[in-house]
């Protein structure tokens, strides 16, 4: 069999898609060598990591590569792709197209398996942004009805795929995610003093990674911990992540909530960048994610891969990445989020417990893992 992978983001392997994108072609050639691996990738994307053995490449290009990059991603996506795919699979037999992120070609003359991750624009209003979105994403949906299957990320985001594209079950496959290998436990007081060192926080903190963004929660997490400072709880709140636009609708102002409350001296705003992200993780004394909806979340799970306690809202897909390794508090709940990050800044014996089911639960994921489960999906769609 033939697989010819969508390879936009390999450019990119520290944003989410292109992690994803990379375990699994790191991994593919690995669980199923007996098939040929083509990674189709716009031409003017830079280089990227090495390819592993086992992975070829090719570059496309497209009319509007240097005239307009929404054109060109758009050409590159719909026509410069499945073009190609047409034209290299015409005489090898079995063969597939991959997209691993939300944007299949409407036509292809072989079959498209393509990963969902999330539909966070049909299903919460808010991030369905302007006419030229809102186009983009009416093109999507309909390209994916046409994928031969659709792979997602957890059950909850298959779910709401059926529920809101009108799949059949039968044609979407979750698959769980995995944290990168960088993410593993190590000493964590050494880590402890290397983000004193290096960020200058000192003492227990609490960490949050991830967006900005309104779905993201972080005002419970603000107003909870406000409470336990009030009550006398010496603790720092890290925060790392960025706004991605102004709009205060996608992205309320943190720091006008965080002087609202009177918070200024009990939270750090970091930039934290991806190397030092494993060791963030092992220092803090708690790991809270209070988002309201994920089509995974991976921050839980490379938080419990370093030896992190974690607290997470019981939302969306978040109880099906923690199991029972983790805090599970309902994302509303200000009191429920204070007495969890409380019980964690209070009891070792608690803390330590944490530490050791997160790191068995993040145990059980794996790119193998991952590989294999999507290699058999693709062998099955394959023409």
């Amino acid at each position: 069999m033939q697989v010819l992978i969508n390879g936009t983001f390999w450019s990119q392997p520290n944003v989410g898609s292109g992690q994803y994108l990379h375990g699994l072609v790191r991994w593919l050639p690995q669980v199923a060598p007996q098939h040929r691996y083509l990674l189709l990738r716009p031409a003017t994307d830079a280089p990227g990591p090495d390819l592993p053995p086992g992975v070829a490449a090719l570059a496309l290009r497209t009319p509007f590569d240097r005239i307009n990059r929404n054109l060109a991603k758009l050409f590159f996506e719909q026509i410069a792709l499945p073009s190609a795919a047409a034209r290299l699979t015409r005489r090898s037999g079995s063969a597939v197209l991959f997209i691993p992120y939300f944007a299949p070609p409407v036509r292809s003359s072989i079959p498209v398996v393509t990963t969902v991750g999330d539909i966070i624009p049909l299903i919460l209003p808010e991030y369905r942004g302007g006419p030229h979105v809102r186009a983009y994403m009416h093109l999507v949906r309909r390209s994916v009805r046409r994928s031969a299957h659709i792979l997602t990320f957890s059950q909850a985001s298959r779910d709401d795929i059926i529920t809101h594209l009108g799949l059949p079950a039968r044609r979407i496959t979750s698959v769980l995610l995995a944290a990168g290998d960088q993410y593993s436990p190590a000493d964590a007081e050494a880590a402890r003093a290397e983000v004193a060192q290096r960020y200058g926080i000192t003492g227990p903190f609490v960490y949050y990674v991830g967006g900005l963004d309104a779905r993201k929660n972080l005002g419970v997490l603000l107003r909870a911990f406000a409470l336990l400072r009030s009550r006398g709880v010496q603790a720092t709140l890290a925060i790392a992540g960025r706004a991605l636009g102004r709009d205060r609708r996608l992205f309320p102002d943190l720091d006008a909530m965080i002087r609202d409350l009177e918070l200024e001296s009990a939270v750090r705003r970091i930039n934290v960048p991806t190397e030092d992200g494993p060791l963030l993780y092992r220092a803090c004394a708690a790991f809270a994610f209070p988002s309201r909806y994920e089509g995974f979340g991976l921050p839980p799970l490379e938080a419990m891969a370093c030896g992190a306690p974690v607290v997470v809202s019981d939302a969306s897909s978040l109880p099906e990445v923690v199991g029972p390794a983790a805090l599970r508090v309902p994302p509303d709940d200000v009191l429920g989020w204070a007495a969890a990050l409380g019980r964690l800044l209070s009891d070792p014996r608690l803390s330590a417990d944490m530490r050791t089911q997160g790191f068995a639960r993040a145990s059980q994921f794996s790119y193998r893992r991952v590989a294999e489960e999507t290699v058999a999906v693709l062998s099955s769609a394959a023409r």
